[in-house]
C-alpha cells in the first residue's frame, strides 16, 4: 500500500519531466530553422572564405594587439582598440580608458550579427586633419585611422615653437600620402601627384587585399593586409602589373631606392640644422624634455614635418611616387640653401 502511495507522485513527476522535455525540444526545433538558416549564410560547410580571412588576420599587425594597453587612453583608443573605434564611429570620440580593451578584430570593421551581412561598418568619406576629403570607396574605412591627425597648415608662421619630441604627424598617415595632400608645401615650389588613389578601386583595399587566393600561408594580402612577408620574401608586387606591366617589384622606376637615398639626405640636413635627433629608438624632433624648440624659419619646420610624414608612411614612396619625390626633392633643395647657401648635396634624380 505504501508502494502505491509513492507511485502516484513519481508518475506525476515523470509526466512533468517528459512534458518539459518535449516543450524544450519543440521550442529548440522551432528556432533552429530560422537561426541556422541565418548562420549558414556565413558559416556554411562549403564556404571557406571565413577560414581564409581568419588565417590571414592572425598574421596581421592588427591581430597582435601590441599597442592596445599602451594606447588605452583618451584620443588614442579610437584607433588602437575595438572599443574605441566603435565609440568613435558612433559619437566622434572614444571613451578610453576601457576596462577590457580589445584588439582590432573582425567585428571592428564588420557587424554581421547586426546587419546580417559582411559589409563594412562605414564607407563614408573621411575629412583629414588639413580639411581635405578622402573619398575612395571601401578604402575610406581605413582612412579613419591611417591618417596624420595633424594638418601641415598648422605651421603658419615663423618662430614656430615645438614643445615635445612627439610633435608632428601621427604614424601611419597613408591616407594623406595616397591622397597627395598634407605634406608641407613650400611656396614657389612645384608638387606633382600620382593617380594611385583614383586609379585603384577602393584605394587601400585594392592593393593590400588584392589576392583572391591564399598566398604564402596566409602571410600576405587579404586580411593580413601585408604586402610583403619579410621572412620568406613573398610579396604582392604582381598587383602593380595591372597598370605597370613591366614591374617586377615594388621598386618600380627605382622609387624605393630613390626615396631611401633622399630620406638619408634630408635626415642628415635636419640633424645638421639641429632640429632632428636620434632618441628613444627613432629620429624625433630635437626637443629635450621640458624644453621648447623654436624654429625661426617656418619652412624648416615644414621640412621637418615632411620628413616625419614620409618616414611614417613606410611605403618608401610607393603610395604616391610623384608626390613623395616632389616633397623630398623640394625639402632637400630648400635645406641646401638654408645650410650653406649652395647645393651641397648635389642634384636630385629626376623621373
Amino acid at each position: 500500500m505504501k508502494f502505491l502511495r509513492l507511485l502516484g507522485p513519481i508518475a506525476f513527476l515523470a509526466v512533468l519531466l517528459l512534458a518539459t522535455g518535449c516543450e524544450r525540444k519543440v521550442v529548440y526545433e522551432s528556432k533552429e530553422s530560422s537561426v541556422l538558416t541565418s548562420c549558414f549564410t556565413c558559416h556554411g560547410d562549403s564556404d571557406s572564405r571565413l577560414i581564409q580571412a581568419e588565417g590571414e588576420y592572425a598574421n596581421s599587425v592588427h591581430a597582435s594587439g601590441t599597442t592596445v594597453d599602451y594606447a588605452n587612453r583618451a584620443g588614442c583608443g579610437r584607433c588602437h582598440s575595438d572599443n574605441g573605434f566603435l565609440d568613435y564611429l558612433a559619437t566622434g570620440s572614444d571613451d578610453a580608458p576601457y576596462d577590457h580593451p580589445a584588439a582590432i578584430h573582425c567585428f571592428t570593421c564588420h557587424a554581421p550579427h547586426t546587419s546580417g551581412n559582411l559589409n563594412l561598418r562605414t564607407t563614408a568619406a573621411v575629412t583629414l586633419a588639413n580639411g581635405v576629403s578622402f573619398d575612395h570607396g571601401e578604402g575610406n574605412l581605413c582612412a579613419n585611422c591611417h591618417q596624420a591627425r595633424m594638418g601641415a597648415n598648422a605651421i603658419a608662421s615663423d618662430d614656430y615653437q615645438i614643445t615635445s619630441n612627439r610633435w608632428g604627424p601621427h604614424h601611419s598617415m597613408q591616407a594623406d600620402i595616397l591622397n597627395g595632400t598634407n605634406c608641407y608645401e613650400i611656396e614657389g615650389y612645384t608638387y606633382n601627384k600620382s593617380p594611385h588613389a583614383t586609379q585603384v578601386t577602393n584605394a587601400c583595399i585594392g592593393c593590400h587585399m588584392a589576392n583572391p587566393q591564399v598566398h604564402d600561408g596566409y602571410m600576405v594580402g587579404g586580411h593580413s593586409w601585408n604586402m610583403v612577408d619579410e621572412e620568406s620574401g613573398s610579396d604582392l608586387s604582381s598587383v602593380c602589373t595591372t597598370c605597370h606591366t613591366t614591374a617586377e617589384s615594388f621598386d618600380y622606376d627605382s622609387i624605393q631606392t630613390d626615396v631611401v637615398a633622399m630620406m638619408d639626405t634630408l635626415r642628415t640636413q635636419l640633424i645638421d640644422f639641429g632640429v632632428l635627433t636620434f632618441t628613444q629608438g627613432s629620429y624625433l624632433p630635437n626637443v629635450p624634455s621640458g624644453d621648447t624648440l623654436t624654429i625661426a624659419d617656418k619652412n624648416v619646420a615644414g621640412c621637418l614635418f615632411d620628413y616625419l610624414m614620409i618616414e611614417g608612411d613606410r611605403s618608401e614612396g610607393v603610395h604616391n611616387p610623384a608626390y613623395v619625390r616632389s616633397v623630398l626633392g623640394n625639402s632637400i633643395d630648400y635645406m641646401n640653401g638654408v645650410l650653406v647657401g649652395k647645393r651641397r648635396y648635389g642634384p636630385i634624380a629626376s623621373h
